[in-house]
């Protein structure tokens, strides 16, 4: 019986092992078909969906700033819009007329024909009037499509082979699942059996069936075995149930220390950060004070001891000219310390309630605040047309004016004329801007004007270099940014940025 038994048994797996194979071959060659041809269909429709969208990006992106550039004539500009659109991908030739026939054409090395082509309208408008500057047509080419698309294809053969060879461990991964893994199962079971692992009985991972079949006559053989010495492992079942309880506490435990730990981590590196920008700080005021605070405090010293000498006989003029020294050089210095102080208190407050500010009023409100100074520098003030609300602090957006206006109006040259404006940015900020004619700033003081405590000319007797500092403070704090570019034609701009209101207020 044993050896008719081990006869048949390899006869039965090669046949389910040939049903099988067939099976999952068909299967797999028509689904590879199917999915290979959906695939590069679907890729090939994406890809025309993308081109299209380059079409949306030109006229979103492109158009505004090639009309502003044919308004005002500036070839270098639509030059450049021009070489930036030729440089989107599939654009394979664009060809811009304008309202005297002239010509600008861009192609690409790749271009022979046109896959999708479209024409776009360039008008200028002010106020209510449109002017119609000339015509944009836009070229897509098939190459690189076509290209990826090719990539796409093989990257789907490449895919089908594989699948096909899969085809093969597929089907013996089900030979050892209906088979082999059950013998190696009770083959396994049967080396193992002993008084230390009766906990379970015998059992093969497949669907039960009324009548067992010859693996099921051998399960049942084992298990009958198996119950007779069952009773006996109880008790040691009962303790590896109470040692997996305290395993998962420890395990638990360990998670929740680990946590605590990391969290506690993070705090402590957020504390050093924190303690580390302070000490900076710190040292920037030490610095401030020690260099800015010993040239007024020395002219008071030096003044003080020549007035209350008593062996000198100075004139009234000349006792005028030292008392007027002192009053400088102690208004200098309660500068300084309202400007550390208004440092300081921006850094400690936490909680900033924004509210709706007029950035025309504060504008207005700081070139009141500096009259004095524009009258001495004989400067001229000219405001922008529009003037949109912020959400910020009113207070403090008329310190930012306040510090630019007033480097404007030192360094900005003899009868300097000094522009104030915004603009409302596409990212939903408002960019405030204070510009004048001044010799501007090289290289190394555009990346550094904003970081340290510096001034633009240190052989100035005015200012003491926290102004700038105080604008960055101010405007990170509000959610904004500071930056500065130069002038066309010369000069600097100073800018600052916040986030814009709903409403909007006439010049």
């Amino acid at each position: 019986m044993s050896m008719s038994s081990s006869n048949t048994t390899p006869t039965h797996i090669r046949r389910i092992g040939l049903r099988m194979v067939g099976a999952v071959i068909a299967f797999t060659f028509c689904v590879a078909v199917l999915v290979s041809s959906i695939q590069i269909y679907s890729a090939y429709r994406t890809e025309l969906v993308d081109a299209q969208k380059h079409f949306v990006d030109i006229e979103k992106s492109y158009l505004p700033s090639l009309a502003a550039g044919m308004w005002s004539v500036d070839q270098e500009r639509v030059d450049a819009l021009l070489d930036g659109m030729a440089q989107l991908p599939d654009v394979g030739f664009i060809e811009l007329r304008d309202e005297l026939q002239q010509r600008w054409t861009r192609r690409h090395d790749k271009y022979e024909s046109d896959l999708l082509s479209r024409s776009f309208s360039i008008v200028h408008r002010e106020g209510d009037e449109e002017f119609h500057l000339g015509e944009l047509t836009v070229s897509l080419m098939s190459a690189d499509i076509d290209a990826r698309t090719l990539h796409t294809a093989k990257s789907v053969a490449i895919t089908t082979c594989i699948t096909l060879f899969s085809t093969v461990f597929f089907v013996l991964f089900i030979v050892r699942r209906w088979i082999t893994r059950h013998l190696e199962t009770m083959a396994d079971y049967a080396q193992t059996l002993d008084l230390n692992n009766l906990d379970k009985p015998l059992e093969l991972t497949r669907a039960h069936s009324e009548h067992p079949d010859e693996l099921g006559l051998v399960v049942n053989a084992i298990n009958k075995m198996r119950l007779s010495i069952k009773n006996d492992l109880n008790k040691r079942n009962h303790l590896y149930q109470e040692l997996s309880v305290y395993r998962n506490q420890l395990e638990r435990l360990v998670t929740e220390r680990t946590i605590d730990l990391e969290y506690k981590s993070q705090q402590l590196e957020l504390k050093s950060l924190e303690l580390i920008e302070q000490n900076n700080e710190l040292d920037a005021y030490a610095h401030t004070v020690a260099h800015d605070l010993k040239q007024p405090i020395s002219t008071l010293l030096g003044a003080s001891s020549l007035l209350s000498n008593e062996e000198l006989h100075l004139s009234a003029e000349k006792n005028r000219a030292l008392v007027d020294s002192i009053q400088r050089s102690a208004h200098k210095m309660r500068s300084i310390i309202d400007s550390l102080l208004l440092l300081s208190s921006i850094r400690k407050c936490e909680h900033i309630a924004l509210v709706d500010v007029d950035t025309q009023q504060t504008a207005n409100e700081s070139c009141n605040r500096l009259q004095q100074l524009i009258d001495q520098q004989h400067a001229k003030i000219v405001m922008g047309e529009s003037w949109p609300k912020v959400q910020g602090h009113e207070q403090w957006i008329e310190e930012i004016w306040v510090n630019y206006l007033s480097n404007a109006l030192k360094y900005g040259g003899a009868n300097p004329t000094i522009e104030l404006g915004t603009e409302t940015l596409a990212s939903g900020l408002v960019k405030c801007w204070v510009k004048d004619s001044g010799p501007g700033l090289n290289e190394k003081q555009q990346h550094e004007i904003f970081d340290k405590f510096v001034r633009f000319d240190p052989t100035a007797a005015d200012g003491h270099g926290l102004g700038l500092s105080i604008v960055k403070r101010i405007t990170l704090r509000l959610g904004g940014e500071v930056g500065y570019e130069p002038a066309p034609g010369g000069g600097s701009i100073f800018w600052f940025s916040l986030k814009v209101t709903d409403k909007k207020i006439s010049p």
